[in-house]
């Protein structure tokens, strides 16, 4: 049976962004007709895969659940997918003892920020980011900058490197009705003031202490009602009750670590502008669902923004605090050209899908498994 095994770790605890991506993946492929027999999803617990269609058989195993996620990837891992014609590690890391054709996902390397994580951070992650890449058949980047970056970086031949840029799923595109929207609204703001909405990890890369500062300028300024939302983990543990205290925005600074997609979706869909203040991204996902959910895109010129958001999202220049008040100002007091930047943005959204992803996807893993067919066959 030629089976594409899948490191389906990401998926067994709260779906952020590459546990998302691989349920994305799953659900996709589903519905296509793949070059696998089967498609077996590996996790050390139990995974929920609602709405998958059977066109494709989708499986998954799980095993290991008392051993430490380091010993259940390097260890546990390999020893199940060792028949695979195929092991798929969607997000950065792989099992490096693995001896049968590998692909390993990047979603972008922070080499050129040395600043965005601690030493005991980078200690932790980059060694094995940078062995699971060298260990690879094959790299899947998300953008033509993180391809650039592991070639420097990571010193990675560019002929194993392919590029797939990921997508908004389908739930950002729907037309929400209005008073689901107004709902979701009022419960998670206790009001129906109009709002900002950022989304992502609060990693020092994304600026939110100058969000913050900017937008209690450009309120105070303008006399504006608005509400900032802040949708994600405090990675960076940046102290938003002091920063919003200090500003006079006790109760104007939401902030709610995790929500789930359908949440996201009509909180989206019901902001005026959702703000990305970023200075580095292997390319953002975040700012691919807002552009579907018709919301206006404020962001920071920085490598990847061209690749995804080229003319359809207004960027600032820096992420500093005058620029960005400058730039939340001219958003947030026209009306008429967040209507035209909406109606970019949701087009632009349209050009990524995940049935590329999924399809292109699939044709990288399908080419890197006919090595190990053709070893099978001699």
């Amino acid at each position: 049976m030629r089976t594409l095994a899948v490191n389906a770790l990401r998926m067994s605890a709260l779906r952020t962004a590459q546990g998302r991506h691989i349920e994305h993946l799953a659900r996709a492929w589903s519905a296509m007709d793949v070059p696998f027999d089967r498609i077996l999803l590996l996790s050390p617990r139990p995974l929920d895969l609602p709405d998958l269609d059977n066109r494709t058989l989708v499986e998954s195993r799980s095993f290991g659940s008392r051993l430490p996620l380091v010993a259940w990837e390097q260890a546990a891992l390999p020893a199940r997918a060792r028949r695979a014609a195929v092991l798929f590690c969607p997000t950065y890391n792989a099992p490096v003892v693995h001896r049968g054709p590998m692909v390993v996902a990047n979603n972008g390397i922070y080499e050129r920020t040395p600043d965005e994580f601690t030493r005991m951070q980078r200690l932790r992650s980059t060694p094995i980011h940078r062995l699971s890449a060298r260990r690879a058949t094959c790299v899947i980047a998300n953008s033509k900058q993180t391809k650039r970056d592991l070639v420097e970086f990571f010193a990675i031949d560019p002929g194993r490197i392919d590029v797939v840029y990921a997508a908004a799923a389908d739930i950002f595109f729907r037309e929400h009705q209005p008073a689901a929207i107004a709902a979701e609204v009022s419960r998670r703001l206790g009001s129906d003031d109009p709002y900002v909405i950022f989304v992502g990890k609060l990693a020092k890369r994304r600026n939110v202490p100058n969000l913050v500062e900017a937008f209690a300028a450009v309120r105070r300024s303008a006399g504006l009602r608005h509400r900032l939302l802040l949708v994600g983990p405090n990675t960076s543990q940046v102290d938003l009750a002091a920063i919003s205290r200090r500003l006079g925005l006790d109760d104007v600074v939401v902030h709610i670590p995790f929500l789930d997609q359908e949440s996201l979706a009509l909180l989206y869909a019901g902001a005026d502008l959702f703000a990305l203040p970023t200075t580095y991204e292997g390319i953002s996902r975040t700012m691919f669902e807002a552009m579907a959910s018709g919301t206006p895109v404020l962001t920071v010129d920085h490598p990847t923004v061209w690749e995804g958001a080229d003319g359809a999202a207004f960027i600032a220049p820096t992420a500093s605090v005058d620029d960005l008040a400058e730039s939340l100002a001219r958003l947030l007091c026209d009306a008429e050209f967040r209507a035209d930047l909406s109606a970019r943005g949701r087009a632009k959204a349209m050009t990524f899908t995940w049935q590329s992803t999924a399809t292109r996807t699939l044709e990288i893993l399908d080419r890197v498994a006919a090595s190990r067919d053709a070893v099978r066959g001699r």
